[in-house]
């Protein structure tokens, strides 16, 4: 099995702060080294695959065993071989004591990846599915992330991310994206995300297009939406603000379907470039270019410049502002323009 250095180097750093050894690995560590050796030899056999990593985690407080086997593919493997590498994990003649317990999978293909997660003993063949479409769907020039995540069958549901692999070409995902919906009409169902580089969490370092996510009764991540398509006038308006701004900037919009909070039907966010602060002169002129876009008939739109909970620029244009949000006063002109209370 493979651990990498940065995980090493955390392991000993945790040594030296505390100034105690590093805790035992749970029952049966041989066991389960050597299942995963197992595992290893039987994926790495698969045509396409350039290597494969796997491990057991004990987890003490519920007793259970976590899986976790990552795949590098070649870049030109075809789609029949991912979905192998699915099917190949989820047939393990394993102990009966891992059965039950939680399996991920993450295979990486050119700048693609696909992950799932299931309870090990189960049918597999709707993540083999998915891993087998997920090839099919990529194209060159862009990336495609796919999640098909429910440890149970029946709570199974894919989120797809579909990037250009660049916040300076925009039109390389919608384009892609559009391929999508009009050869894989049955994806309609996923919930699908435009974006112009793959997510790394907690970083607001790239501009989306995604769902609009209400999590105030839900747990996280499980939206409020529809699952469908992004229609096309959703792609043109997030390709319209990366495209010919007059200061550089990130956007994210997410679409309410049905309509949120207050009506809304879209979240418009713009944040600086990395690293960078808009100055109040940048902030206004963002807002004269985008407010009068947004404002048509119907749309509600909660549109922010800066943080989202403290913005420098905020206008609820079609309807009425959070009570809870304290508006800057360089908005308050705009507000009564296009506010609707």
């Amino acid at each position: 099995m493979r651990r990498t250095t940065p995980t090493v180097i955390l392991m000993m750093a945790a040594v030296l702060l505390t100034g105690c050894s590093i805790p035992t690995q749970g029952p049966d560590q041989a066991e389960r080294d050597s299942w995963s050796r197992v595992i290893e030899t039987a994926i790495r056999a698969l045509p396409g695959v350039v290597d494969a990593s796997h491990r057991f985690d004990y987890e003490g407080k519920s007793r259970t065993y976590h899986s976790r086997l990552e795949v590098q593919l070649e870049d030109g493997a075809t789609p029949d071989e991912a979905a192998s590498v699915v099917r190949a994990m989820g047939t393990q003649q394993l102990p009966p004591h891992y059965q039950g317990d939680q399996t991920e999978v993450y295979i990486d293909r050119r700048t693609d990846s696909y992950y799932a997660n299931w309870r090990f003993g189960r049918d597999v063949s709707g993540e083999a599915n998915s891993a087998h479409t997920w090839v099919r769907v990529s194209a060159p020039g862009t990336q495609v992330g796919w999640r098909s995540s429910g440890i149970d069958v029946d709570k199974m549901r894919n989120d797809i991310g579909v990037a250009a692999g660049s916040e300076a070409e925009p039109h390389r995902a919608t384009a892609a994206m559009r391929r999508i919906i009009e050869d894989f009409p049955e994806l309609a169902s996923s919930y699908w995300t435009v974006s112009t580089v793959h997510e790394e969490s907690g970083f607001k370092n790239h501009s989306s297009l995604e769902p609009g996510w209400l999590n105030t009764d839900r747990p996280l991540r499980f939206p409020h939406n529809r699952p469908r398509f992004p229609s096309n006038g959703e792609l043109e308006m997030w390709e319209w603000f990366l495209t010919d701004q007059p200061t550089p900037f990130l956007v994210e919009i997410s679409v309410y379907d049905p309509p949120g909070k207050a009506g809304r039907t879209l979240d418009v966010a713009i944040y600086p470039p990395v690293g960078k602060q808009f100055t109040a002169a940048q902030a206004t002129q963002l807002a004269e270019r985008h407010l009068p876009y947004l404002a048509q008939p119907g749309a509600v739109v909660d549109y922010t410049i800066g943080d989202t909970y403290h913005p420098v620029f905020a206008v609820f244009v079609g309807g009425c502002q959070p009570s809870s949000r304290d508006v800057p006063p360089e908005s308050q002109p705009y507000a009564r323009q296009y506010e609707r209370c």
